[in-house]
């Protein structure tokens, strides 16, 4: 039976510090100092373990950490061990937070406590402070929070998902991701949208639903977030990403309607039958680090299968909030990120990858192969070339995504000027007066080019790329409807202008048109490798997956949907493909589920100018391939522990070691011209299969595969058509799934010229498993 714990006076203390009051010690309040500093958000990390991690030793409380093992275990924060031990964490906290108070002399102001993953509090305190209650007994660390930023119709059919959707799975119904819970740390949810509703033909209802929680993290109390407001007020972000992952089908009837032009007829997530829960941890466009801790650590309590992050951070992984992605994964939770955008601050993608944890899968973004957009149009004079017709044009971010139509407006440039920036020839007054401009992007801000346009009388702006790829065109702040549109389609627009002369050329918006792109194409905005040290030697981004022009489910204030790009969208399509493999592979670990989904991805694609095909580097494993990631005939696991000791800052095991789907050394010199990597493949199919292995070598390197074939029999992997094929009475254990060890040696006779990119490839003979490939790349000084 589990134990009580006994309140002391002291403990009481707790419950006037959490959940965003204020803790104070009376006795000292009347002799509060002047603060000599403003004050900011500290995470202030405890000595005793959370209760993920608790293994014991504290009076006659029973451990509450999973069984230790290889494989991650649902966590529970609700069994009566748990609830004893996190009374007892609560206890302590009150006790130190009285000692804080005493030392400082006056009140302390708690926004989150935190008693899952580990012991601790957010608390608003200066500097000074800081350093003093540092030296407090209990006090295991203390720093200042970091802020981080936020970085469907086609995409899941793009993706693959639908082979999935028509599956059948254990239980006889078809998989759409039915039991599985998608969590999604945002900027809050529109509980009220049809993409979050009771949808039936999933068995959601009065007592199963869609939207199972939705929370805001400002504040938390006891691991539960309790802030005000779950609902995305300020930003729409959230709800795009969460219904990305896992919206419902939405057709043209419902209200409010997508209004999807012909031939589509309805939008869906990528895992439409999945639960959700949202955790609102961006009150804006920037998301504090305390709120997203609490995020984490409702997360967990809840149980959720996978978790979306579309939001900046991870360069630090084991020190930053991304340590606690870790957590999850060891709660047996998959964790899908996005690998950043470019912005005004950060121009170049290359080597700004974020999320470098070896245990997250990091998201690059790429094309789809149509997307919806404005139609753009020459109407005059006489009859425009085609290519002036139906150009897709994407609104900017200060619209929402929600386009202004008009019709037959006239449509001019200025030569003098044509990239619209301030240091150049200004416009003439009234020069666009009830006209469109258009104009090129380059050297000024998108913001700075519409306020000129809008100064010299224009009604709409379109902006035009200077090179190849698509624009995230951030246009917060201005005052007239502005889109982009592409380097061709722009080109295109100005020589039939031009061609006109003097007679006006005219042209028309179109609300919502349907044009076909090329797929597979990377995002120029998209954050890229290589990492930078000290996590040289790791792959990332891990994949990639549609993140250009997606359109999803909004606010209201966003005509409740609305089209946006960036990693951000990409992730969640991860999200929901890890549902989906999770709904069909439900024993498989959580890095077993990313290393299926990295092992079949579709390899091939190109980078921004659409002819010169894209790397390692940009995409990790390529795109996402649902028609073969949860069919994967192998698997590839890591353990926690080996996740946490390959720390690069005095860790036990080198990250290139860890047994992942890429293999990595771009370190090798004159003195160290070979190295060789070790894997470990998991059988995960009931069919005897036998491998060949081929390598695609990497220029200047030759590297070999040993052995270059295996088999498996199948044993210890369940039919999944079959309920039950022994004889009950003398049922024995089947034996474990077999395992096959493959070593990967790359050597060179001279320095690369830069990274040198290969695979290495396994081919089933006989086709009953997709072909799989890790990752090669190589480089000697």
């Amino acid at each position: 039976m589990a134990t009580t714990i006994r309140m002391t006076a002291l403990a009481a203390v707790i419950g006037a510090c959490l959940g965003g009051s204020v803790c104070v010690n009376h006795a000292e309040a009347a002799g509060n100092e002047q603060l000599t500093s403003a004050t900011r958000t500290y995470m202030i990390e405890f000595a005793d373990a959370g209760a993920l991690y608790y293994s014991g030793g504290v009076g006659n409380l029973r451990a509450t950490a999973p069984s230790a093992g290889a494989k991650p275990q649902k966590f529970n924060a609700n069994s009566a061990d748990a609830q004893s031990y996190r009374t007892w964490v609560r206890e302590r906290q009150g006790e130190y937070l009285a000692s804080m108070a005493a030392q400082l002399g006056h009140a302390i102001e708690v926004t989150h406590s935190y008693e899952i993953t580990h012991s601790g509090v957010a608390a608003k305190l200066t500097a000074e402070e800081a350093s003093a209650i540092a030296k407090l007994p209990g006090v295991k660390s203390i720093k200042e929070e970091v802020i981080e930023t936020l970085d469907t119709f086609r995409g899941p059919l793009f993706i693959g998902a639908d082979t999935v959707w028509n599956l059948a799975v254990p239980g006889g119904s078809a998989s759409r991701g039915k039991g599985i819970v998608i969590g999604v740390l945002d900027s809050g949810v529109n509980s009220t949208h049809p993409s979050f509703a009771d949808d039936a033909s999933c068995g959601f209802g009065p007592s199963d639903h869609k939207l199972l929680s939705a929370v805001d993290c400002a504040t938390s109390s006891a691991g539960v977030c309790n802030g005000p407001q779950a609902e995305a007020v300020d930003s729409g972000h959230g709800v795009h990403t969460a219904s990305t992952a896992g919206g419902n089908v939405v057709t043209n009837s419902a209200t409010p309607s997508p209004n999807l032009p012909a031939p589509y007829t309805q939008l869906s997530g990528v895992a439409p039958c999945a639960s959700l829960r949202t955790y609102k941890v961006c009150p804006g466009q920037t998301c504090p680090g305390a709120a997203i801790q609490a995020g984490i650590q409702n997360a967990i309590i809840d149980g959720i299968d996978v978790m979306n992050f579309s939001i900046s951070g991870g360069t630090s992984p084991w020190t930053d909030n991304d340590r606690g992605f870790l957590d999850m994964m060891n709660a047996d939770i998959v964790v899908s990120a996005s690998a950043g955008n470019t912005s005004a601050t950060v121009t170049n993608p290359v080597g700004q990858v974020n999320h470098r944890g070896p245990w997250v899968m990091t998201v690059a973004a790429s094309t789809q192969d149509v997307n919806l957009g404005s139609g753009l149009s020459a109407t005059g004079p006489g009859t425009p070339p085609a290519n002036t017709q139906n150009l897709l044009a994407n609104p900017g971010s200060h619209m929402g995504g929600v386009a202004v139509p008009f019709t037959n407006l006239d449509i001019r440039q200025f030569t003098a000027n044509a990239i619209g920036c301030s240091a150049g020839t200004p416009y003439p007054a009234n020069y666009f007066d009830n006209a469109v401009a258009l104009i090129s992007r380059g050297t000024c801000a998108f913001t700075e080019k519409v306020a000129n346009a809008a100064a010299a009388g224009a009604d709409h702006v379109i902006i035009y790329n200077n090179t190849f790829g698509s624009i995230n065109m951030n246009t917060d702040g201005a005052t007239i409807p502005a889109y982009s549109i592409s380097q061709a389609a722009g080109n295109s627009m100005s020589a039939f202008i031009t061609s006109n002369g003097a007679t006006p050329t005219t042209s028309s918006l179109a609300a919502s048109i349907a044009g076909a792109v090329t797929g597979d194409v990377l995002a120029n905005f998209s954050f890229r490798g290589p990492t930078p040290a000290p996590v040289a030697d790791l792959t990332k981004p891990d994949i990639t997956g549609p993140g250009v022009n997606i359109l999803a489910a909004g606010r209201a204030a966003d005509g409740n949907y609305f089209v946006i790009s960036g990693t951000s969208m990409s992730s969640p399509h991860l999200a929901g493909s890890a549902a989906l493999v999770r709904a069909v592979q439900p024993t498989w670990t959580p890095p077993e589920v990313k290393s299926a989904l990295l092992l079949t991805a579709k390899i091939s694609g190109f980078q921004e100018n659409e002819s010169t095909p894209w790397n390692i580097d940009d995409v990790g494993s390529g795109r996402v391939d649902l028609s073969a990631a949860p069919f994967a005939g192998f698997v590839m696991d890591e353990t926690f522990a080996n996740f946490l000791a390959a720390n690069p800052t005095g860790g036990s095991i080198n990250v290139k070691d860890l047994n992942l789907p890429s293999v990595r050394n771009v370190g090798l010199t004159a003195g160290t011209p070979t190295y060789q990597w070790t894997r470990v493949l998991r059988n995960s199919t009931h069919l005897p299969t036998t491998w060949n292995v081929t390598v695609d070598q990497p220029p200047g390197v030759t590297v070999t595969v040993n052995p270059t074939s295996f088999s498996f029999t199948g044993a210890g992997v369940p039919d999944p058509d079959l309920v039950f094929g022994g004889d009950f009475e003398n049922y024995t254990a089947p034996p474990a799934p077999e395992t096959q060890t493959i070593t990967i040696t790359a050597t060179t006779s001279a320095p690369t010229t830069g990274i040198a990119f290969g695979q290495v490839n396994f081919t089933e003979d006989t086709a009953d498993a997709p072909p799989a490939h890790i990752t090669v790349a190589v480089r000697r000084q």
